[in-house]
């Protein structure tokens, strides 16, 4: 499948297209290994924030400071 296949599909196929692939990951995700550099971003994230330098943001304010 190329790319103008994808581009030629629907936005329902296209979703269901990506469902079929979601779905096909799951069932090997013991060969999904994260990298290493994930666990570092997360370590320091969780850090920011126990330190109070991170701002939470509810998923409605995440999508209002979009539209601004």
């Amino acid at each position: 499948m190329s790319i103008n296949d994808i581009n030629n599909m629907s936005v329902a196929e296209k979703m269901y297209l990506m469902e079929q692939l979601w779905d096909s990951l799951k069932q090997n995700e013991d060969e999904l290994a994260s990298p290493a550099w994930h666990e570092t971003v997360l370590k320091e994230r969780k850090k920011r924030y126990e330190n109070g330098e991170l701002q939470m943001l509810s998923l409605d304010e995440l999508k209002a400071s979009f539209n601004r």
